[in-house]
């Protein structure tokens, strides 16, 4: 047998346990079940050879599962003598229990020692052993890590250039796909045999490799990646691990700076971190056996009562939850699905609870206190019929819609303590534990409630009577023509400007194709002026195809990517949604470093056009020279294909984001990917389907699978579609002013009847239940609340849920959530928050903004149009979510 492998799998023999766990057989024929069992049985053994004790463990236990079934099978009788040629006899299967026993032994032995002490830096990692006092070693703990390198750790050094990275994949592998960092080259797998050197090896490369090969020396640090090795000492048949012990063993006339390293999880890792440092990211890795049941992979729910059902999850599963990292529960673990009620969250210690309502209330009254003044500066204003400009009175419109919001999270924050407080209570009718203090003390918290509570419904009825001017406002303006601009505007026209006039925005400069036959000629000139703010020279860029005017705003230490978009009339909602794309650092390093111009499609509907504006614009916002710019060019754009957002009305921002991630993702779709291998699955099948085997970096990014099963209530057979999706709608809670993000995931993945299914197995019409789960994960997931429905009760208007929606900013388990596969798959299923697309008011009137991380400096800001500030963490969960943005893709720094 083989040198043991270091522990990888788990900390202890209970959790290595649960993932031997197999799903229920009872339909599966014997045939299938004997082939899986002989297969698993010859994989365990691979397994112990191989030194993998875990791995041996799990599919040695997953065997013994598996023979349990087939003896509880009901034909099990009639194929006795099959089985006993298939697995062996009573005797042969002792054996293999004894040899788990002696496994489980090791294994809880090597756990323990585990726990008594760090494993010790082997002494030899630096290679040819000859490391001492004089060699040139720099950061030597830095570099230390038991030989394997990290996919972030080697992009950081890419980076700072410091790195040597020998590729040992296939020669036909790297030119589908490699790094684009200037100093990795390939060592082909097929050069690399054991027992030659290092001379022999540096023969045997092509020209430019062997100057690479030569640098070896001089670099701080040599790192080697294939497919998808994740451990430090590979197996003995592997390139990975002839070409490491070359360079350790063989290559007497240099001395490495570092230990040689491996990167942990190979190429397959990289490409999915950093898709944009890859040629081609479509490629995909050799499939490899594995330790999963391959045979019955394709039967999702083996039991109909796995599934969780919608109408098991009752309104009141939408209490509020105490907050907690779902990321540490199992991923198995479901609402109420043994109709076990959740046990109530411990009770608040008094003293808390009195430090909570203090700091809420300060909040609270400053709120109060700027609601206040901005309400009667509108007053004044309204009253008056003038005194402030178009731009003025809007913004102070939104900024009494965002301070109206705030004060609606304050009742949602009172109640809670309401909440706490009322435990207490029934905690003291329980024990009577409580001191006379406390009792003073409750008494005072409830005081302080109940004044709270009062001054809300004053505000409340101060919000109905502005609501109410506004509704007016707005029915007198319907019977208002506004002039009409003569002509189409200059490049120099600013529209922030002329909102009286911008009723024929789909005029707007007319730069690019042929003019609009319906705009007549231009007569006049209006003249160009910004009252919000000191006009400053135009940036205007050249370009074969049109001139681009941004209208900066010059500013004073501005950061890179904290540069504001002007409202150009009602266009909020597209700027919240480009100020969460612009802090989506892969995409804009990918627009920044213009490698989206290699894979630009002249030959869809938009011509690559949306990709460019929004490249373009991306520059000017990283920058960090302006204050704020305008988006005129790519709004001009977006309006020549889509009618709805050319005017000034107020559009959904989701689905402007929508349309346009469509539009990009088009813009781009240059990538060819050839069909990996004969055998596919269905999955596969369908992702190839929706991309015709062209791909683009946003479908890499944002784009992922759903799988929709539906099985039969009478033969338990299932059939499965798929599709793609680039963001998740998810449906708020009607009776419920305070939710989570998990509540309604779960909701949304539960399942549903349905009636009079044609079932394929049955030929004849059942009811059936349909299942929902993601069957490929996004890097960057993209969830969308449902806050507006039509309303029956009222004409079928639409009108708008207030939820206030609970979200993790850091990891949202997706593991309750994904089908079989992808379970299986190696991409992280935890994502983090970086950016929120917020609205504000009613559907008769709304103002968009976004929270975004800067991935440049680790902060969250708030992007309200043109205005961009500092926000504090504990400020972006609101009920003005409205489209969350998650991923799980590594930090990463916008280069300049």
């Amino acid at each position: 047998m083989a040198k043991l492998k270091k522990l990888h799998m788990s900390s202890n023999l209970d959790d290595l346990e649960k993932m031997s766990i197999i799903p229920d057989l009872r339909s599966k024929g014997m045939k299938i079940l004997l082939n899986t069992a002989r297969k698993l049985y010859m994989t365990a053994e691979e397994y112990r050879l191989d030194g993998d004790e875990e791995l041996a463990y799990i599919t040695y236990m997953k065997y013994f599962n598996m023979l349990t079934a087939i003896h509880k099978k009901s034909d099990y009788p009639s194929h006795k003598t099959t089985v006993r040629q298939m697995l062996g006899d009573t005797e042969s299967n002792r054996r293999i229990m004894d040899t788990l026993e002696e496994i489980i032994n090791s294994l809880r032995h090597r756990y323990a020692q585990q726990h008594q002490a760090p494993e010790p830096i082997a002494p030899d990692l630096v290679s040819n052993g000859r490391a001492g006092v004089d060699s040139p070693i720099t950061q030597p703990t830095q570099y230390a890590r038991l030989g394997l390198i990290t996919c972030q750790d080697l992009y950081r050094r890419m980076q700072e250039k410091s790195v040597l990275v020998m590729d040992c994949r296939p020669s036909a592998d790297y030119e589908d796909s490699h790094l684009t960092y200037y100093c990795a080259f390939n060592v082909p797998e097929e050069l690399i045999t054991p027992g030659m050197s290092a001379g022999r090896l540096q023969a045997r490369l092509s020209s430019s490799a062997k100057a690479s090969w030569a640098s070896r020396s001089v670099k701080d640090s040599v790192v080697l990646m294939d497919w998808n090795t994740k451990d430090a000492q590979p197996a003995t048949n592997t390139a990975i691990s002839t070409l490491l012990d070359i360079l350790k063993n063989w290559d007497p006339d240099v001395t490495y700076r570092a230990p040689i390293q491996i990167v942990e999880g190979g190429y397959e890792y990289f490409i999915m971190m950093y898709p944009t440092h890859c040629t081609n990211p479509s490629v995909q890795a050799p499939q490899q056996n594995n330790n999963d049941i391959e045979t019955i992979d394709d039967i999702e729910y083996p039991s109909i009562h796995d599934i969780t059902m919608k109408e098991d999850i009752s309104a009141k599963d939408f209490r509020p939850r105490p907050d907690f990292n779902r990321a540490n529960k199992p991923a198995a673990t479901r609402v109420n699905e043994q109709g076990i009620s959740r046990p109530s969250p411990p009770a608040k210690p008094i003293a808390e609870i009195m430090r909570d309502q203090a700091e809420f209330l300060q909040r609270a009254e400053q709120n109060d206190e700027q609601l206040e003044k901005a309400s009667k500066m509108w007053k004044r204003q309204a009253a008056e019929g003038d005194g402030l400009n178009a731009t003025e009175d809007q913004e102070l419109h939104f900024r009494i819609l965002q301070l109206e919001s705030k004060a609606q999270d304050y009742i949602v924050e009172n109640n809670r303590l309401r909440e706490e407080l009322s435990r207490i209570q029934e905690l003291h009718n329980v024990t009577q534990q409580l001191s006379q203090k406390e009792v003073e003390a409750t008494r005072n918290i409830e005081s302080k409630i109940r004044e709270r509570q009062r001054l809300d419904e004053q505000h409340e009825l101060e919000r109905q009577e502005r609501e109410r001017l506004l509704a007016i406002a707005r029915e007198t303006k319907k019977h208002y023509k506004s002039p009409t601009p003569s002509g189409p505007p200059s490049p120099g026209r600013n529209l922030e400007d002329v909102h009286v006039v911008s009723d024929s925005l789909e005029s707007l400069l007319q730069l690019t194709g042929d003019p609009d036959p319906t705009i007549a000629p231009n007569k006049a000139e209006i003249p160009t002026f910004d009252r919000a703010m000191k006009p400053q020279p135009r940036n205007v860029e050249r370009t074969s195809q049109r001139v681009r005017d941004f209208s900066p705003v010059i500013g004073q230490n501005v950061g890179r990517g904290l540069t504001g978009l002007k409202n150009l009339g009602n266009t909020c909602y597209m700027n919240s949604i480009l100020q969460c794309l612009s802090n989506t650092p892969q995409l804009t390093e990918y627009c920044i470093s213009d490698k989206y111009k290699n894979y630009i499609s002249r030959s869809n509907k938009t011509n690559g056009q949306v990709i460019e504006e929004v490249a373009a614009l991306i520059k000017e916002l990283w920058n960090g020279q302006y204050k704020c710019v305008a988006s005129r060019d790519l709004r001009y754009v977006v309006g020549q294909y889509q009618k709805i957002f050319r005017g000034v009305d107020q559009q959904d921002s989701h689905e402007f984001l929508t349309i346009l991630m469509d539009w990009l993702h088009s813009d781009l779709q240059t990538l060819h990917v050839p069909r990996q291998r004969e055998m596919i699955s269905a999955s596969e099948k369908a992702w190839l389907e929706f991309t015709k085997a062209k791909e683009s970096m946003i479908l890499h990014l944002f784009y992922g699978q759903m799988k929709s099963t539906v099985k039969c209530v009478a033969c338990h057979k299932e059939s499965a579609t798929y599709e793609s999706f680039s963001n998740l709608s998810l449906e708020l809670p009607p009776n419920s002013n305070v939710c989570q993000l998990n509540q309604c995931m779960d909701m949304y993945f539960s399942g549903e009847r349905i009636h009079g299914w044609k079932c394929p197995s049955c030929k004849t019409k059942r009811d059936a239940i349909k299942k929902l789960d993601i069957s490929k994960l996004p890097p960057v997931l993209v969830v969308h609340l449902k806050r507006f429905y039509a309303d029956p009760s009222n004409s079928g208007s639409y009108m708008k849920k207030q939820n206030y929606l609970r979200f993790p900013l850091e990891n949202l388990d997706m593991n309750p959530y994904i089908a079989r596969a992808e379970s299986r798959a190696v991409t992280p299923k935890t994502y983090q928050l970086y950016a929120v697309s917020n609205h504000y008011g009613t559907m008769e009137g709304g103002h968009y903004t976004a929270f975004c991380k800067s991935a440049n400096y680790g902060k969250w800001f708030k992007f309200d149009d043109q205005v961009v500030s500092a926000l504090d963490s504990s400020n972006v969960v609101s009920s003005a979510a409205y489209i969350l943005f998650y991923t799980w893709l590594p930090p990463m720094q916008v280069p300049l």
